[in-house]
C-alpha cells in the first residue's frame, strides 16, 4: 500500500466531502476500485483516529533477547 500525489480532478471519495483529491492511496490489490481519492483534510482526520488506536511500542519496553549460552549452540 502507498499514498501517491493524485494527478487528476478528482473529488474526495471519503464522506460527503465536497473537497479536491490531493492524494491517492493506491492498495495493492488490482481492479478499479483498488484506490482512494482523498483530500488533505480527510486524510489528517484518517491519520488522527488511525493514531488513536495504533500506538506504536517504545524501544524501553520491547522484550530483550536473551544472549545466547556458550555451550547452546
Amino acid at each position: 500500500m502507498e499514498i501517491i500525489e493524485c494527478k487528476h480532478n478528482i473529488r474526495c471519495e471519503l464522506g460527503i466531502c465536497k473537497n479536491r483529491a490531493a492524494h491517492t492511496v493506491k492498495l495493492d490489490r488490482t481492479g478499479p476500485k483498488s484506490r482512494i481519492n482523498i483530500c488533505d483534510k480527510c486524510l489528517n482526520e484518517l491519520y488522527s483516529a488511525i493514531g488513536a488506536v495504533i500506538v506504536p511500542k517504545s524501544i524501553e519496553t520491547g522484550k530483550r533477547k536473551r544472549a545466547a549460552k556458550d555451550g547452546n549452540k
